[in-house]
């Protein structure tokens, strides 16, 4: 007879952990419902710079719209040669992979991940290699070019308004010329840029006018910054220029309209 009790109590307590076993695969299949498609603010501007094999790089701009149509740009570096797409866009069935579709060309696949896209190829597969991180546009890569930046900080003090008698402090980026302009109240600075893959930047030797003004403090710690910095990162209205993604050099705020 205890046999056959401990016997039933075992059978009771096997199906007991069968079921609660199954119940919590069902409640982990039902919450785990988070994709880019339905989770993720995917629509906006992306910008990367592709490898191109003779010339310095390919600038792919992204327009993607919520009602799926998109748009996008793809400008030959140092060649006049500019192709502009539009079509519209579908989503696997996971929710995590956007194919771009234009009449008469190939379709083109991207993984949406926050705030980027990630290019594929033919087969949906990342692309791997040297290069592989040349293929992510992102929307901080667009959101930092043509827009005043005003200084706010640089090497962790605040910019006092005293120290810029003439004009706000300001860095803005040139989409169309490829330069930056920066200045300090005083003289204009300017050079050649580069936005890199992931969040770095190169920034070619500033070129200054030569004007003598009574404190000169502010513009040499913004000289310094610029041919310091290799790195940035845009977070709402706020850009931060870095080294090596360490300590911010400067900080700057998008000016308002």
């Amino acid at each position: 007879m205890k046999k056959f009790t401990l016997f039933v109590l075992s059978i009771g307590f096997v199906l007991s952990v069968s079921i609660i076993s199954c119940s919590a695969l069902s409640v982990s299949k039902n919450t785990d419902m988070h994709t880019a498609e339905n989770a993720l603010d995917y629509d906006g501007i992306y910008r990367g710079v592709l490898p191109c094999a003779d010339c310095p790089g390919i600038k792919y701009t992204v327009f993607i719209n919520r009602n799926g149509t998109f748009r996008s740009v793809m400008d030959y570096l140092e060649r006049d040669t500019k192709v502009e797409s539009a079509g519209n866009y579908t989503w696997d069935k996971a929710g995590r992979i956007i194919t771009l579709k234009a009449d008469k060309e190939s379709p083109v696949k991207f993984f949406v991940g926050e705030n980027s896209l990630t290019q594929l190829d033919a087969d949906g597969e990342r692309i791997t290699g040297d290069l592989a991180n040349n293929f992510i546009l992102t929307k901080a890569n667009y959101a930092l070019l043509n827009k005043k930046w005003n200084l706010v900080e640089i090497f962790g003090k605040p910019v006092d308004a005293s120290q810029t008698p003439k004009k706000v402090a300001f860095i803005e980026f040139n989409d169309q010329e490829n330069r930056y302009f920066a200045s300090a109240g005083c003289n204009s600075i300017s050079g050649s840029f580069n936005i890199l893959p992931l969040g770095r930047l190169k920034l070619g030797q500033g070129m200054s006018t030569m004007m003598a003004c009574p404190d000169m403090t502010l513009e040499d710690q913004l000289s310094k910054v610029l041919q310091t910095a290799d790195s940035f990162q845009i977070t709402g209205d706020e850009l931060i220029l870095t080294k090596a993604r360490m300590a911010p050099l400067a900080r700057f705020k998008g000016a308002s309209d």
